[in-house]
């Protein structure tokens, strides 16, 4: 039997709350059966647990869609999503809320001077 040319992905959004996320990858999407276009956001942790999130696009939307959200907080430019971290507060219908962060340092640092404080983070880096 010839290959079917079918890629298999998590459907579902799949995040974890209160745990900050990197955006590694935003794509465009459309459905093959209804032809929905969305957008996936594809994400990881320090500890390189995936995450993944579908957009669902449309011309207008709400603050408090998906799509909505992450427009208010990242722009709507998703090439500069990219490497950006957020934290899913709360992620649920009718309740969506993420924050922006900087990404986590992993270790503390005893760090006094300014120097000390940028060596300490070019080391997390």
């Amino acid at each position: 039997m010839p290959e079917i040319g079918t890629e298999v992905r998590e459907g579902a959004d799949d995040v974890d709350l209160n745990i900050p996320y990197e955006i590694t990858n935003v794509e465009s999407v459309q459905t093959d059966v209804a032809m929905y276009n969305g957008i996936r956001v594809e994400m990881l942790t320090q500890k390189a647990k995936t995450g993944t999130v579908m957009l669902w696009k449309r011309p207008i939307t709400g603050t408090g869609s998906k799509l909505g959200v992450f427009i208010t907080k990242l722009g709507s430019n998703t090439d500069k999503w990219l490497h950006k971290w957020i934290i899913f507060r709360e992620w649920e219908a009718k309740k969506r809320l993420i924050e922006i962060t900087t990404a986590p340092v992993e270790k503390a640092t005893k760090a006094k001077t300014a120097k000390g404080v940028a060596e300490a983070i070019k080391k997390a880096k």
